[in-house]
């Protein structure tokens, strides 16, 4: 039995990688972590009520995005975890990797992010040693 961890953003790229991810776990009998990271270089400590609000939504944001992985995964023989939390995404995926002892990381190409999961894909793949699985965007053909 192995761990996936999936990391998401609730993009169209990232419901792309949840497919890939459910289908991987439940072909290695793996359970499936789902991580969503609030930005702190976007989000962190507001000092003026409308920062509070996009920290809040945000946050919200990011439990929905955690809980649509879990959805998607209801009927299938999956375990899943979930998790969000907040923190340069590349660094917090790669802590989390080695926290549930990950056998592969999987990552959207492109996402619902100020700079593209492609770049945070990139600094993950070159973090770590562990399996890295970037779903395309847009598979070919």
């Amino acid at each position: 039995m192995g761990t996936i961890l999936l990391a998401t953003d609730g993009s169209e790229y990232a419901r792309r990688a949840a497919r890939e991810a459910i289908d991987l776990a439940e072909e290695r009998d793996a359970t499936l972590h789902v991580i969503c990271v609030v930005d702190e270089r976007r989000f962190d400590d507001p000092a003026l009520s409308s920062a509070e609000l996009a920290t809040i939504y945000a946050e919200d944001h990011a439990v929905l995005s955690v809980d649509e992985v879990v959805g998607m995964a209801a009927d299938r023989p999956v375990d899943v975890e979930g998790d969000t939390r907040h923190g340069v995404p590349d660094e917090i995926i790669l802590e989390c990797a080695d926290e549930v002892d990950a056998d592969t990381i999987v990552i959207g190409e492109h996402g619902d992010h100020e700079e593209h999961f492609s770049g945070v894909g990139r600094r993950v793949t070159d973090g770590t040693d562990r399996d890295v699985m970037i779903v395309e965007a847009h598979p070919k053909s």
